[in-house]
């Protein structure tokens, strides 16, 4: 069962769930909250293919897997300043955040999902692993992939995803890698 916006203002009201900076007027819709992108992004394909094209890479063993040794090895990260674009090429994963940070309490989860209209230009949002566990505290990290025709620029402040709550049955905390 999700959240209504009159559950969600109220659980915002009282302090349990946090957002900062704060919301924009009219981020809550009728079941979800809107989040915008920041200004950061890890950018995978390029390195990752020069690596594999100099042979010292040819795989990734999903196993040995760490997100922080894997966005320092393949990824380049770029900080789009005031006013400028970013942009997503065809064919390309992209890490891209929230700028919003999240704090959800214990007796609440969610999970996050792109915006239709984005999805239909070919911009695929936060693919894998919508899942956001009770005790989350920070930005959230979106896989981009872009499968439409043209690149797509995007820009710090662009209302990306929405963000979708539901309570959770008895206690729960998220800790694993990628707290922030």
């Amino acid at each position: 069962m999700r959240l209504a916006n009159s559950a969600i203002l109220r659980e915002i009201e009282l302090g349990n769930l946090v957002f900062a900076p704060e919301l924009s007027e009219g981020s809550v819709g009728p079941s979800s909250v809107d989040l915008t992108l920041s200004d950061t992004f890890h950018v995978i394909e390029p390195r990752f293919r020069e690596q594999r094209e100099a042979g010292v890479v040819s795989s990734i063993e999903l196993i040995e897997y760490e997100w922080p040794r894997f966005v320092r090895t393949f990824s380049d990260q770029e900080v789009v300043r005031p006013g400028r674009f970013f942009e997503i090429p065809v064919g390309e994963l992209v890490i891209g955040y929230t700028c919003e940070s999240v704090r959800l309490p214990h007796h609440l989860g969610g999970w996050v999902e792109g915006k239709s209209s984005i999805g239909r230009i070919g911009l695929f949002v936060h693919i894998s692993a919508p899942t956001i566990h009770p005790g989350w505290n920070g930005r959230i990290a979106l896989e981009f992939y872009n499968v439409g025709p043209l690149p797509i620029r995007v820009r710090p402040g662009d209302t990306i995803c929405q963000l979708i709550l539901e309570p959770v049955e008895g206690e729960g905390l998220y800790t694993g890698q990628f707290q922030s």
